[in-house]
């Protein structure tokens, strides 16, 4: 990858030197979270957490050439969620079903108002307001343009204000 040096370095210094278990305890959360919010299924992010992280240290050397390693650790997250699911031949949960734990009267509200996204922009929105990703990092983790990103971003949020405006009135 063509990067400009100043970034390169600057990634470089951010976790060149860090050892596994350091990057690691840095991102496992992010990780987890986002993929409990795709599966839902606790043992289902058990297991593509821990194939996740396989292939985070199998590909170590890579993690200071890319732009944002937070991106690039769940790019393969997805990557491996994709894969689990094709050889399980499962369907992925929706936001509604698996969650092992009783949700309260806020998590019922999100889930109901996300319900009429499709699954990227639901992703899309997770990255931008629970991971605090960039456009470019989701459109690296997607594998979509950035320009798809920012347009799936704003029809959902569009969706969203016109389905909390149903609900006030």
């Amino acid at each position: 990858m063509n990067r400009d040096p100043k970034i390169r370095d600057y990634i470089s210094e951010r976790v060149e030197g860090m050892s596994f278990e350091e990057i690691y305890a840095k991102y496992v959360d992010a990780v987890y979270r986002f993929l409990k919010f795709k599966l839902g299924d606790e043992h289902l992010v058990e297991d593509v957490l821990q194939e996740t992280f396989l292939a985070v240290y199998q590909n170590l050397q890579k993690i200071a050439e890319v732009s944002s390693p937070k991106a690039w650790i769940l790019a393969i997250a997805r990557h491996k969620l994709v894969d689990h699911l094709r050889k399980k031949r499962l369907v992925e949960v929706e936001l509604n079903e698996g969650i092992e734990v009783e949700p309260g009267p806020d998590c019922l509200f999100i889930h109901q108002l996300l319900s009429p996204l499709d699954e990227t922009a639901r992703t899309i929105l997770y990255g931008l307001y629970v991971e605090e990703l960039t456009c470019r990092e989701l459109a690296e983790i997607l594998g979509i343009p950035v320009g798809t990103v920012k347009s799936k971003a704003h029809a959902a949020r569009s969706i969203l204000q016109n389905k909390l405006k149903e609900e006030s009135v």
